[in-house]
């Protein structure tokens, strides 16, 4: 008898967030969304390795459909990818993690 209770609280805990995990009509942000969604990014100079970056900023950003990564001054990189219904916008790490962009 304590396995429904238990099951229910669980439930009543992750349906939220499993469903703001995966909706369906999710789909990658364009270049586009994605640069109008971020701020600050019509202040980004290209630079001849393919990344943007901002004046006094060493990190290099690049901004594609459904992806931005980051170049960081130690040469390592990270990326990030961008789902959108075009109004809500999500963050994806690399270990499958989602929060809101």
């Amino acid at each position: 008898m304590r396995i429904l209770p238990a099951l229910a609280g669980f439930l009543s805990l992750m349906l939220p967030a499993m469903a703001f995990a995966q909706p369906a009509n999710m789909r990658a942000a364009s270049e586009t969304e994605i640069r109008q969604h971020l701020p600050g990014t019509s202040e980004l100079k290209e630079s001849s390795n393919g990344y943007e970056y901002r004046e006094g900023n060493k990190n290099g950003y690049k901004i594609d459909n459904g992806q931005v990564c980051v170049l960081f001054p130690n040469k390592s990189k990270d990326c990030v990818s961008v789902k959108t219904d075009g109004k809500t916008f999500q963050m994806i790490d690399r270990k499958g993690g989602r929060t809101r962009f």
